[in-house]
């Protein structure tokens, strides 16, 4: 699979995966353990989705649980939590979640449209607060603060569409 774009470690009940994604339209192309997948997403309620793999189909329930996902897949429940590659490499290598000034320019993780900015400049943050809200992957993505701060300055607007790690908002 030679146009690939992200790598993310994917951890599934404290399992991870190393997994190659590549964006093909409005489907995906899913390379893991040197075999690729056309995989494509279809939004039929608020949690439920339509997941198309290859030539099969099934549906499964997404609900979101802090910084992860519950997902509810042929009868079982996982715990499932997506990480850039880079990023889950640095924490392994530091041990730690990061800090210092990268936490204070939060980036978009994937590309994708943002669907709201939670917050205006002046506004004081607390760790874990959304920020903003993308949609990528037919899904939506809470952004959270990393850190207390405040908002200094706001790049983005609803409706926007984004890149991967283009500046969302800046915190002081």
């Amino acid at each position: 699979m030679a146009d690939l774009e992200d790598r993310y470690i994917v951890t599934v009940d404290d399992v991870e995966y190393d997994i190659r994604l590549a964006h093909r339209g409005s489907d995906f192309a899913i390379e893991y353990n040197g075999a690729s997948h056309r995989v494509a997403v279809d939004k039929l309620t608020e949690k439920k989705f339509l997941l198309k793999i290859d030539n099969g189909s099934t549906e499964v329930d997404i609900s979101r649980d802090g910084d992860g996902l519950d997902i509810f897949l042929e009868g079982k429940e996982m715990q499932v939590k997506v990480e850039p590659y880079n990023l889950a490499e640095l924490r392994r290598r530091t041990g730690a979640a990061l800090t210092g000034t990268e936490d204070k320019i939060i980036r978009a993780p994937m590309p994708g449209l943002v669907l709201s900015v939670a917050v205006k400049a002046g506004d004081t943050v607390k760790k874990g607060m959304t920020l903003a809200i993308i949609e990528a992957m037919k899904m939506e993505n809470m952004i959270k603060s990393s850190t207390d701060g405040v908002v200094t300055e706001i790049f983005v607007s609803a409706g926007r569409a984004v890149d991967k790690n283009e500046k969302l908002l800046e915190l002081e």
